[in-house]
């Protein structure tokens, strides 16, 4: 349905120049792009949406050309004849402006749908793309995106039915290979109600023997999403049956568990997996999790260029304080112990000390008093963390997808 773009997007739109369309295989194509997105940003928001045209046969554009006839039909013609001519998959949607219009055309089973939330869709876009600036560069990216993920929402409620199961409860352990006791289960939750109770944020664990025909992505994306977990979260599957794991981030958890920092949490696991201990495994990445989160919202998020944690109460401001405060702890103590002995005197010699014949000895043995332990960190197999579905790195951070629920997700996973 064709409307009239608001006047504040035409105004910051109206001095690009005209030039010729992206390639068509492009899903974003935009006239003057560079004004609004970064390399970066362009290069995830096609990646991503050729990622939803493979897992979901959703294709869809997003398109703004001022060479566009500015008309109401002129938009329309153009949305409709392009949707037509790129449908190669089942649902095709083509969002496309002009310089003072817009108009979303769709075709396949949810087109009535898409069509019909039109205004919603333009208005995803607006809501972020209207607060663009030099100092917000990203907000044009996150308003394509939020378009997007709404028509991807849209079209799975009509047409996609998951394969994975879905905590009624909202569990953060879900046992379903069995491989944890009932007391093992039982603590480990508790752990990680408390991570939930701090933050408010879910850490998930989930066991399977299968993914039930879909992708490692897609089961715990999928997982997280349909038990309607929190906003911000992780969540960490194990599948016995293939011998895999994967984390899935999503929220807050897409900034603070990094590409990087996802396989060195996986490497601090990977020992305990190997062996069966997998209550172990399972307790150092709730431990792990909470330092990560603790360490994200303090602003010193672990990635390639930092990985040092910061550990919660022991910072060198803490060392400090608690070098300084035991020192007058004990120089109180020592003053008030030698006030206690004001009727005693110095004695110059042992030998008032000894009661004759009083010293026996009628046996000897060794006893432990006292022991001092050093720990060495282990080496960690390098090869047990190398991820058969780990996203494209450049200099750090996390790589997003689109979710079936048309949600974004970061994470990846590998064998174990």
């Amino acid at each position: 349905m064709k409307k009239t773009i608001k006047i504040i997007l035409i105004a910051f739109m109206f001095f690009l120049a005209v030039q010729d369309v992206f390639a068509a295989e492009e899903h974003v194509i935009l006239t003057d792009r560079e004004q609004f997105l970064s390399d970066e940003d362009y290069k995830q928001l096609n990646e991503d949406l050729e990622q939803v045209k493979e897992n979901y046969d959703i294709n869809i554009y997003f398109i703004y050309d001022t060479s566009i006839t500015d008309s109401e039909s002129g938009v329309e013609k153009f949305a409709n004849d392009f949707v037509n001519s790129h449908a190669n998959a089942a649902n095709n949607v083509a969002i496309v402006m002009s310089e003072s219009f817009y108009y979303v055309a769709a075709n396949g089973p949810a087109a009535d749908e898409v069509i019909k939330n039109d205004t919603v869709i333009f208005n995803k876009f607006y809501d972020k793309a209207s607060k663009y600036s030099d100092r917000n560069a990203d907000y044009f990216a996150q308003g394509i995106r939020d378009a997007y993920q709404y028509v991807v929402k849209l079209i799975n409620e009509k047409v996609y039915e998951s394969d994975a199961p879905v905590s009624e409860t909202k569990a953060l352990v879900n046992d379903f290979s069995g491989i944890l006791s009932d007391q093992e289960e039982l603590k480990l939750n508790q752990r990680l109600q408390k991570i939930k109770d701090k933050y408010g944020f879910d850490a998930v664990v989930v066991t399977t023997d299968s993914y039930n025909g879909m992708s490692a992505r897609d089961y715990a994306d999928d997982f997280y999403d349909y038990s309607q977990y929190s906003e911000d979260g992780i969540l960490f599957v194990l599948n016995m049956g293939e011998r895999t794991w994967y984390v899935s981030t999503k929220g807050k958890g897409i900034e603070y568990f990094t590409d990087y920092g996802i396989d060195a949490i996986f490497a601090e696991m990977a020992d305990d997996l190997a062996i069966g201990k997998y209550y172990d495994a399972f307790v150092i990445y709730a431990d792990e999790v909470d330092d990560f989160i603790y360490n994200g919202i303090n602003g010193n998020v672990i990635d390639v260029d930092n990985d040092q944690k910061e550990r919660k109460g022991f910072t060198s401001f803490n060392i400090f304080i608690s070098t300084i405060i035991g020192a007058i702890s004990s120089f109180i103590t020592t003053l008030v112990m030698r006030g206690k002995m004001k009727n005693t005197s110095r004695q110059h010699g042992a030998r008032n000390y000894i009661v004759n014949d009083s010293f026996k000895i009628n046996g000897a043995s060794d006893m432990l008093v006292n022991r001092h332990v050093s720990r060495m960190r282990r080496p960690r197999n390098n090869d047990s963390s190398r991820s058969s579905d780990r996203p494209h790195m450049g200099g750090g951070g996390s790589s997003f997808h689109t979710s079936s629920s048309g949600s974004s997700h970061g994470g990846h996973g590998g064998h174990f």
